[in-house]
């Protein structure tokens, strides 16, 4: 099942156990109704613990899109008489594809453009594997957990409660007019050849590349740059960016430097000097950004949970050192040392897992000063920190 689920959708899943996959499989001969394979596989996809996803997630890349890329594509649309198009790749239940949605129409309005013409001025398209997923992206029902999670200032009117027993909310119809879903494979979208991000002006495939091994999603991002039409934007997260960071005709994008964001540069325009190492992980500040800078903890003691994790890791006790970076985490869930011992020690026993803690870690540096000192580690700097995360997911491994 893990070699049919990778070959038809280049899910990796190391970091599920087999019980979770057979889980997902169901009983023998479940889905022996489906007209083709593929279909059935698709329907253990629907099934699979792989849901994570929230509005407006990773605000930092919000606020720098609200800032600096959307204006000036909605008026460069709007000026060649054209409807802007973006994709959302992995779309899930249609967070990203809603949040962006949401971002698209207020510029819209600003630009005097009515409800009733904003589906002909933008179109966000959302592509997942999981036709469930995909059903309840289009239906545009939000569960509580992804709007909540996401500062109301973001969702405006857009998003409103329904049903508090259920804790479910509905996106505005407007803004699900300008969105469309349909169930589609990553692979094919990147396959050589494919048209399928042609016309395409932003392309979103975030916090997806995390079930994938590491080396099919570097060959993954790098046929996604060859299909992106010259000065098209592909933004990855946060800890997905490394697979970019030195493709051939993409250039890293941001104010300063967003990290995750590049432009496909057309053929013969020289790149932009890439940043250096230090800078490849600088904040994204967006000029107006509603979110606050994040403070560095330097008063507050190292809990003994945090001390003892360091010591067993040093040592290679990975079950005490995990156990222990547990206990640091949850007695403070930003102390940076803590999640890099903790995504470490997750990668030996769930890859999926310790890649979303570091990756978290990755997100909480970019709102710190990436030259600062880390507390209790005289010498290391966030960015090293930042680095050194984002070298762990790279490898796959806990070395």
């Amino acid at each position: 099942m893990r070699q049919a689920l990778r070959a038809a959708f280049g899910l990796g899943l190391e970091g599920l156990s087999d019980e979770q996959v057979l889980a997902a499989a169901g009983p023998p001969g479940e889905n022996q109704d489906a007209p083709s394979r593929v279909e059935a596989l698709a329907a253990v996809v629907d099934r699979l613990p792989i849901d994570e996803s929230w509005m407006f997630r990773d605000e930092s890349i919000w606020a720098w899109l609200q800032e600096d890329v959307l204006p000036d594509l909605v008026v460069g649309a709007i000026s060649a008489g054209r409807r802007l198009n973006a994709v959302s790749l992995g779309c899930a239940g249609g967070q990203e594809a809603h949040s962006l949605a949401i971002l698209l129409m207020g510029l819209l309005e600003a630009a005097r453009i009515p409800a009733s013409g904003v589906a002909a001025c933008a179109q966000v398209l959302g592509l997942d594997a999981s036709p469930a997923r995909v059903s309840l992206a289009a239906s545009g029902q939000a569960s509580a957990w992804s709007v909540q999670r996401c500062p109301s200032r973001w969702l405006g009117e857009r998003v409103r409660l329904v049903d508090a027993a259920a804790g479910r909310w509905q996106i505005d119809e407007d803004v699900r007019a300008m969105c469309r879903f349909e169930v589609g494979n990553l692979l094919e979208v990147a396959r050589p050849g494919s048209e399928a991000l042609r016309g395409v002006d932003l392309v979103l495939c975030r916090h997806v590349l995390i079930y994938f091994r590491p080396d099919d999603a570097a060959a993954l991002v790098a046929r996604l740059a060859e299909a992106l039409d010259p000065g098209a934007t592909l933004i990855l997260s946060p800890a997905e960016a490394v697979f970019a960071t030195d493709l051939p005709g993409l250039e890293p994008v941001g104010a300063p430097g967003a990290v995750g964001a590049f432009r496909r540069v057309a053929p013969g325009v020289p790149e932009r000097a890439r940043p250096a190492a230090a800078a490849s992980i600088t904040p994204v500040r967006g000029r107006r950004s509603p979110r606050p800078p994040a403070r560095l903890r330097l008063a507050e003691p190292m809990s003994r949970h945090a001390q003892a994790a360091l010591e067993h890791t040093s040592a290679g006790r990975s079950a005490e050192a995990l156990r222990e970076a547990r206990a640091a985490c949850y007695h403070d869930p930003r102390h940076l040392l803590s999640m890099l011992v903790l995504g470490r020690e997750l990668l030996r026993v769930d890859r999926c897992r310790g890649r979303a803690v570091l990756a978290e870690l990755v997100e909480l540096t970019y709102a710190l000063p990436a030259e600062a000192s880390v507390p209790h580690a005289p010498g290391l700097s966030v960015s090293q920190v930042s680095a050194a995360a984002q070298l762990l997911m790279r490898r796959g491994d806990h070395r």
